[in-house]
């Protein structure tokens, strides 16, 4: 005698919010390399084969054995120099410490260059403390300045500079502004401050390849107007949900199907290179769009 299987909608429910459970904390526990050749006739013949590597808003998410795994990829990678583009703790969780382990490792393999983000900025007394650990450590901070990279007597210049949010006292009272990118006074009126700051920082830019660290995609046409060769960003956070054909859903800055949310983007003689980041923010989830580390390899 054939038994008949009884259908339990209860239990098809468990089952599938348990398979949609473990798809997503694999989509946000497992890195992704991703390597770009950025070819210019502008890069010395020294520098051809410099290998870059990007990292950005880790958000204090990155620990344990994926810190391992991040450390393991970094170092397999023989990058000449490591640049993080901001968010390395989050503002909302006021801790940093798994960040500032993995920078201590990062700064054995390469330089590492940094600028920050707009959690560092929205947390001054933190920032303050993790800035002057991470220098300890040997971390050049970038902060409307620039380093000389030479090898045999040729040079390339990293540049950097901190996220806009800087320039305001009483952020908070911006951030949804600042995360949709609506248009209102204040928030055009720190745009300005930072187009302004960087025009006047780009005018003591030497001549030679130029890199640029900053946080936010959002603003490429003012790195582009200013003359940069390569820019690397973050802040998008890849649109945290990636849906094909559509990309990209959401990113802060740049609010709902965002123009700038992974990967090399070309404007004038300007490339810029944004992270999908590695760690979560306000919204803690990833739905195809796993965190990620960037290799740029430098030719001509």
């Amino acid at each position: 005698m054939s038994k008949k299987i009884k259908f339990s909608p209860k239990g098809f429910l468990d089952f599938f919010g348990k398979a949609i459970f473990d798809i997503a904390n694999n989509q946000n526990h497992t890195l992704d390399l991703n390597g770009y050749v950025y070819k210019s006739e502008k890069i010395p013949e020294e520098f051809v084969g410099f290998r870059i590597v990007h990292l950005s808003d880790m958000h204090n998410c990155v620990y344990g054995n994926e810190a391992d795994e991040l450390i393991r990829i970094v170092k397999r990678n023989k990058p000449n120099i490591i640049v993080i583009t901001g968010d390395s703790f989050d503002s909302r969780r006021r801790q940093y410490f798994d960040s500032l382990d993995i920078i201590k490792k990062l700064v054995l393999i390469a330089p590492v260059y940094y600028v920050t983000g707009n959690h560092e900025e929205l947390s001054p007394d933190l920032k303050e403390i993790f800035i002057s650990e991470i220098e300890k450590n040997g971390v050049h901070i970038l902060d409307s300045t620039s380093v000389e990279i030479k090898r045999r007597n040729v040079s390339i210049y990293i540049n950097g500079i901190a996220d806009f949010t800087s320039f305001t006292i009483g952020y908070g009272l911006l951030e949804k502004a600042l995360d949709k990118n609506l248009d209102c006074d204040e928030l055009n009126l720190l745009k300005d401050s930072f187009k302004e700051k960087l025009r006047i920082f780009s005018e003591t830019k030497k001549d030679g390849f130029n890199i640029l660290l900053s946080h936010r995609p959002e603003m490429f046409d003012v790195y582009a107007e200013n003359g940069y060769d390569l820019v690397f960003c973050g802040h998008a956070h890849g649109g945290q949900f990636r849906i094909p054909p559509i990309g990209a859903i959401y990113s802060p800055g740049q609010g709902f199907l965002p123009k700038y949310s992974e990967g090399p983007h070309t404007k004038e003689n300007t490339t810029m290179i944004v992270s999908r980041g590695l760690g979560n923010s306000s919204f803690p989830l990833r739905i195809n769009n796993r965190p990620q580390i960037l290799v740029t390899v430098l030719k001509k």
